[in-house]
């Protein structure tokens, strides 16, 4: 989905959430709509519709290589934390704090391909069915105002992103998502780019505090990307894409 309409829908989800549109979704997206409802409460999205509707367009793009039906939602919020999150059934929400670090499209491209891959892998989710929260959360669907499983569920995903997962997880989302980019038509050389300027905070940086207590270090993830075969990725060729460098800077002066 892309589009002013993209993020429009994405709030619309989350902040109204009628029963009719809730009894549509499958379990897994009913999921990660509680836990987008959560961070939502935390950070609201950035007030630029341009903003929104860029991240959307990026995002679906990546999206679309994985070859996964979802109904896919990206949104930017406003905190100066630098991190992402990927939740079950295509919800995806990336910080301004994070994306002001980045310096071009193929850049954003890895950071939302790494989160596209976390939901197709089902990571999240699979460790909220082993709590059992999912089945519970969806017994009561015709109430979900007045839905304490919901309450649950809510408080049980927020714990998993103040937890994180494991390296396996994180390690197998940045393979997979250097080839979800590079199949998109972006350089999946960028994501050591982003893991190189991440590592230079040294979790010194409050800012990257949440980032690097549930992920391993970049340094770590760097290393696992060269020994996956990243050079072998198809590439895209060297020469500047004035289209992209000028969307992209458009994005930048607007978050």
């Amino acid at each position: 989905m892309t589009g002013k309409s993209g993020a429009l829908l994405f709030t619309l989800l989350i902040a109204l959430a009628p029963c009719a549109v809730l009894a549509q979704q499958t379990d897994e997206e009913k999921v990660g709509r509680s836990a987008a409802a959560q961070l939502l409460g935390a950070a609201k999205l950035v007030d630029s519709p341009a903003a929104q509707k860029y991240v959307n367009a990026v995002g679906y793009s990546v999206a679309q290589s994985s070859g996964a039906n979802y109904k896919w939602h990206f949104g930017i919020v406003a905190s100066d934390s630098i991190n992402a999150f990927a939740m079950p059934g295509g919800y995806i929400l990336l910080t301004s704090g994070l994306a002001k670090l980045l310096e071009s499209e193929d850049d954003l491209a890895y950071v939302l391909a790494h989160e596209v891959a976390h939901v197709t892998r089902h990571h999240h989710y699979q460790v909220i069915q082993r709590q059992g929260l999912a089945e519970q959360a969806s017994k009561n669907l015709q109430a979900v105002s007045k839905d304490d499983e919901m309450a649950k569920l809510s408080l049980a995903s927020g714990q998993i992103y103040a937890r994180g997962l494991d390296k396996t997880a994180e390690f197998e989302s940045d393979r997979l998502g250097v080839e979800f980019m590079a199949k998109a038509g972006y350089d999946p050389a960028a994501a050591l780019g982003v893991l190189d300027r991440l590592q230079q905070f040294k979790g010194q940086d409050p800012r990257t505090e949440l980032l690097f207590s549930t992920h391993p270090s970049p340094s770590e993830r760097f290393a696992a990307l060269v020994d996956s075969g990243i050079d072998k990725l198809p590439r895209r060729e060297a020469k500047p894409d004035a289209n992209r460098e000028k969307r992209f800077k458009v994005f930048h002066d607007a978050i």
